[in-house]
């Protein structure tokens, strides 16, 4: 007798179902992204001004960017950053969408994952949407460390300090041979002489 086969659910289904669009069928993209290319804002009406000073802002530095405040929950989280992706398909730029309890989604073309995760992680949760945008944008833009080049200077200058040292090494040891023989030679030059 065999016991019964043990089954492992790798991953659930999808609690809301359908296509990811479906999840936020609520929106209306087209009029959001119709905003969007006209002011970069689309928000409320109070949050607006200061949402689109730092769109100028950005846009003076060389961004395009275009932020959206919704009001609307959506479940999971991760929802924000798929409407962001699907907005900066029409938009291109970089796009923050911010929504109630501190949910916040991006896509860029600008700035990397990376630069975008880490921006997002140092912004205040429970600031207003303009102030998270402005910190989130300040974020992006400061200059990053570029590892790859730092790690070449480095390996370079080990490199470089080795090369230093095995010539110096060589020299030395010509010069000590050098005494050396000369040591020799009148070692040699007085014994002959006895």
């Amino acid at each position: 007798m065999s016991p019964d086969p043990v089954v492992f659910t790798v991953a659930s289904p999808d609690p809301v179902g359908g296509r990811p669009a479906d999840k936020w069928a609520s929106l209306d993209m087209p009029a959001i992204v119709k905003q969007l290319k006209a002011t970069g804002v689309y928000a409320p009406e109070d949050q607006a001004p200061e949402l689109k000073k730092l769109v100028a802002q950005a846009k003076a530095d060389g961004h395009d960017l275009f932020v959206v405040v919704t009001d609307q929950q959506f479940a999971p989280f991760t929802v924000y950053r798929d409407v962001a992706h699907v907005l900066q398909e029409s938009t291109g730029g970089t796009v923050l969408v911010f929504g109630p309890g501190g949910n916040l989604g991006t896509s860029s073309t600008d700035f990397s994952r990376v630069q975008l995760e880490d921006a997002t992680s140092e912004a205040h949760s429970g600031a207003a949407p303009a102030q998270q945008a402005r910190e989130i944008y300040e974020k992006a833009i400061d200059p990053n460390v570029d590892w790859t080049l730092a790690t070449i200077a480095l390996i370079v200058v080990v490199v470089i300090g080795a090369v230093i040292a095995r010539v110096r090494g060589l020299r030395k040891s010509d010069v000590d041979e050098a005494e050396s023989n000369a040591v020799q030679a009148v070692d040699d030059e007085a014994a002959t002489k006895a």
